[in-house]
């Protein structure tokens, strides 16, 4: 029993001492883009006159004129021109030329180079 309770509140710190790192990036046209590390929540703002599209799922596969791609997990793989990658565990590794590093706790410790 002190075995469970003692996992209970190692996962409940490591949640609760979790943080996410947001990164953005502007298109050509001013759209802005962002994906959450190490969750991969994607987010865009749009321009004037922007349309957005759907895919069959429901997921937004187009805001103005820029493509948003999916991988078999359901998570943004690519948004226009820029790659989105995930670690072994899920968790957001790479945004173009942009490398989040994390520590073995699994939080976000930095980043190096950029979007573009």
């Amino acid at each position: 029993m002190k075995n469970l309770l003692f996992f209970i509140f190692l996962a409940s710190t490591s949640i609760g001492f979790s943080q996410d790192v947001k990164i953005k990036w502007v298109d050509n046209q001013g759209r802005e883009f962002s994906i959450t590390a190490p969750s991969g929540k994607f987010s865009y703002g749009m321009i004037a006159g922007d349309n957005i599209s759907y895919d069959f799922s429901g997921d937004v596969s187009k805001v103005g004129s820029v493509n948003i791609s999916y991988d078999f997990s359901g998570s943004v793989s690519k948004v226009g021109s820029v790659n989105i990658s995930y670690d072994f565990s899920g968790d957001v590794s790479k945004v173009g030329g942009l490398t989040v590093n994390y520590d073995f706790s699994g939080r976000v410790t930095g980043t190096s180079g950029s979007v573009n």
